[in-house]
């Protein structure tokens, strides 16, 4: 009876760790951009106060799960004038669409890395999209890229923005 009540124990303990999720270090957390600018030159720039819920042990990639939002308005390129545009209606509309959501479907494990597939929903658009990162000492580093006219963010054309935005998540949790 005794072992049973402790084989018990042990296997709620190992479920409350599997049913739990890791909070994200918001401070240590945030997205990275880069788009091509007037053809030649790149503007840079990020996002931050990543929030949402991140449950991962590499033990056990089948019950992974990431339902992560950041703040839109945080955006930043280091250029006031040029983010009051981005934030504007022409671009993210930010008063909107305030916050950037992704929320995982599937995740597997891709040689020494892995791979999440998932639903990014931006600018009142939502598509699936596939990144593909690594994790190491509580933090996932993943690539993506995302075509903004997908999301109907900015102008039609590819000329004076391009279209292919490159992204890098780093996501810390504790």
């Amino acid at each position: 009876m005794i072992r049973r009540l402790v084989l018990l124990v042990i296997a709620m303990g190992g479920l409350q760790f599997l049913c739990s999720s890791q909070n994200i270090v918001n401070d240590k957390s945030n997205i990275e951009f880069r788009i091509a600018n007037l053809g030649a030159n790149k503007v840079k720039g990020n996002f931050t106060n990543m929030k949402g819920t991140v449950k991962f042990d590499p033990k056990n990639i089948s019950q992974a799960k990431f339902d992560v939002c950041l703040d839109a308005t945080t955006l930043n390129t280091r250029m006031k004038k040029r983010d009051e545009t981005l934030k504007g209606p022409k671009y993210f509309d930010v008063n909107n669409y305030p916050e950037i959501c992704f929320k995982s479907k599937t995740v597997s494990r891709i040689g020494m890395n892995y791979k999440v597939t998932g639903m990014l929903k931006m600018h009142g658009e939502s598509k699936d999209v596939e990144i593909i990162f690594n994790y190491s000492r509580n933090t996932f580093t993943g690539k993506l890229k995302v075509n903004r006219l997908d999301f109907k963010i900015g102008p039609k054309s590819g000329v004076l923005v391009g279209k292919e935005v490159d992204i890098t998540i780093t996501c810390v949790i504790d």
